[in-house]
């Protein structure tokens, strides 16, 4: 067993900077005045819970903006909004069954130059699901757990599982602070231990008492930056959360 990072980055570049604002807002005008219109184009990356490339074609790409459009990846991955008006958008992904992909405040310029969104992955919500969570006496160093994970894919070869932390036992991953990521051989039962220092480093002093809840995750555990509260919002873990477990440090 071993740890995995906590948090994926947004996939592809921003396009050519210019406009600016809030989202929607519209950008930067040509030298008359007149608002410029231009193609916006990117590709996605679909992959499995496993993170292996499937099928590139059927995303939806959502764009909303100054004017809104929505486009359908094909083959290649690739999809393109024409003639948009300059200004600022946000970007929705969607797949059924995957994570939704969210970008936000991405700047088109507008004119002969289009702009290019880069390759965003788009990953499957993990089927994994966690119950039987619990936790031992803390020690100095250590804190013992145990918990159970099911996979009902005969396929699946990746099983991860995202712990979240809180000191509210209404704990959830949008509202918890995530402690780490366990990388498993498999499902089962498993008896382990988390490092005391990965509380203390998450922000829970020695003595307090902690609720942890845990969630199977993908192999590519993503997410976006919600800009309204600034927190992660983690798509690919799985919908079913696991109880809610607590501990005293």
């Amino acid at each position: 067993m071993s740890l995995l990072a906590s948090c994926a980055g947004k996939d592809g570049d921003p396009g050519p900077a210019g406009a600016a604002g809030a989202n929607g807002s519209t950008g930067p005008t040509g030298p008359s005045g007149q608002n410029l219109t231009g193609t916006i184009y990117g590709f996605v990356n679909p992959v499995d819970e496993n993170g292996s490339s499937v099928a590139k074609n059927g995303v939806t790409v959502t764009l909303e903006g100054a004017t809104s459009q929505t486009a359908t990846s094909d083959a290649n991955g690739r999809f393109e909004f024409l003639n948009m008006r300059n200004g600022t958008y946000n970007l929705t992904y969607t797949r059924a069954g995957y994570a939704t992909a969210r970008r936000f405040a991405v700047a088109h310029v507008g004119g002969d130059q289009p702009t290019f969104l880069g390759t965003t992955l788009v990953t499957q919500v993990s089927g994994s699901l966690v119950s039987n969570l619990s936790f031992g006496t803390a020690s100095t160093t250590f804190v013992p757990a145990t918990f159970t994970l099911n996979n009902p894919n005969p396929a699946n070869s990746t099983y991860r599982v995202s712990f979240f932390a809180s000191t509210s036992p209404n704990v959830t991953s949008a509202n918890g602070t995530l402690l780490t990521t366990f990388v498993l051989n498999g499902p089962g039962t498993t008896n382990t231990s988390f490092s005391k220092t990965s509380f203390t480093n998450a922000g829970f002093p020695v003595g307090t008492t902690v609720y942890v809840v845990a969630y199977g995750s993908a192999a590519n555990l993503a997410s976006y930056t919600d800009p309204t509260t600034g927190r992660f919002v983690f798509t690919s873990l799985s919908p079913t959360p696991s109880n809610v477990a607590s501990v005293v440090l």
